[in-house]
């Protein structure tokens, strides 16, 4: 896919929330183009230039801020876009795996120690400080067989869906994060008891210390400016991080694996979390990721591309469309396929049960 069919589907993929990005990914004109091309292909991302295009002062209301400012300082933004990295680090991708943590943890009976991959500033390494609500639809509340409260309505649900909320996980102590995320299909039993993370390393290329001046706000920068409640939802999970930080290393995939799992104690069980980091490593890099996790025996939970897997994707049922937006990305435990959600994990279909 060249640099403007790229940029056209993600303006159409952002446009129903964010009409200004998407103005922006149709504002691209030859100069633009140009100066994209004299970055690495992985460096052309639309969240990358638009992070990068805000920090140098463009404003996101001008739909021609992109054209002008490459016009203006080309070599300033071709500089930047050449070191920076996206990691705006969405706390809502917790909603699919919180569940698959919850079952692990009950088949393992006893504490987990995480290696985030990939994890920016760790605001998705506190599973286990998580309070997740699943808004069930009705088609999927018989399969539920247990008490819930019919009659409510959750964010991303239909008006008129009738809909049940069920309590999926309650973080033990505060400061803790609230997610609400629709559901259906095989929806898991809530978890019979806390998720217990006894320790947790953030694995990152440029690892973000949240305690820092000023990394909330670099943080975000990525974040359209139309998302108010996801800044605040990312604020929230800030303060959840700040009272659990991980041992942060600065390394990748998957040269930096066993470095990381190799700073977790010895009294837990080891689990790698990778959530839309996978496919940022290049093909037969990915697979010696995976490879490298079996060998060393450790768990793995992941929320990752529709198909960039080829293992996971062998597990999935055939009637999981990639191209589907709704199954843009595949939650998988240990390698097997166990949800399938929207690239922001806020509207998730479970295939299977991850405690059966």
């Amino acid at each position: 896919m060249d640099t403007r069919a790229r940029y056209a589907a993600y303006a159409d993929r952002i446009a129903p929330t964010s009409p200004t990005y998407a103005a922006w990914a149709r504002s691209l004109d030859d100069g633009v183009v140009a100066a994209l091309a004299e970055v690495p292909e992985s460096k052309r991302q639309p969240e990358l230039l638009f992070a990068v295009a805000r920090r140098l002062g463009a404003d996101p209301a001008d739909a021609g801020a992109l054209r002008t400012l490459v016009r203006e300082a080309r070599p300033a933004l071709v500089s930047a876009l050449a070191s920076a990295t996206v990691q705006a680090n969405d706390p809502r991708r917790l909603a699919p795996v919180v569940p698959l943590f919850a079952a692990l943890a009950a088949r393992v009976g006893g504490p987990l120690g995480l290696v985030d991959a990939g994890a920016a500033a760790g605001l998705c390494s506190i599973p286990d400080r998580v309070t997740l609500d699943y808004v069930v639809r009705t088609d999927t509340d018989r399969a539920l067989r247990r008490t819930v409260h019919p009659g409510t309505t959750g964010r991303g649900v239909r008006p008129g869906t009738r809909t049940a909320v069920v309590r999926m996980h309650t973080a033990p102590v505060e400061p803790a994060l609230h997610l609400v995320a629709e559901a259906r299909g095989a929806v898991p039993a809530p978890a019979a008891g806390p998720i217990d993370v006894r320790a947790r390393v953030a694995l990152d290329p440029n690892p973000i210390d949240l305690a820092r001046p000023g990394a909330f706000d670099r943080l975000v920068e990525a974040v359209p400016p139309e998302a108010t409640d996801r800044t605040a939802l990312m604020r929230e999970a800030r303060r959840a991080t700040l009272a659990v930080p991980p041992v942060r290393i600065r390394g990748s995939l998957p040269g930096d694996l066993d470095r990381a799992l190799d700073a977790l104690p010895d009294d837990v069980t080891p689990v790698v979390l990778t959530t839309g980091t996978l496919v940022y490593v290049p093909g037969v890099d990915r697979q010696r990721v995976v490879d490298r996790m079996r060998e060393r025996g450790v768990h793995w939970i992941a929320l990752e591309r529709t198909g960039i897997l080829a293992g996971v994707a062998r597990t999935l049922p055939d009637d999981v469309d990639p191209a589907d937006p709704d199954a843009f990305a595949t939650a998988s435990l240990d390698g097997v396929a166990a949800a399938v959600s929207d690239p922001f994990g806020v509207r998730v279909r479970w295939l299977a049960d991850p405690n059966l």
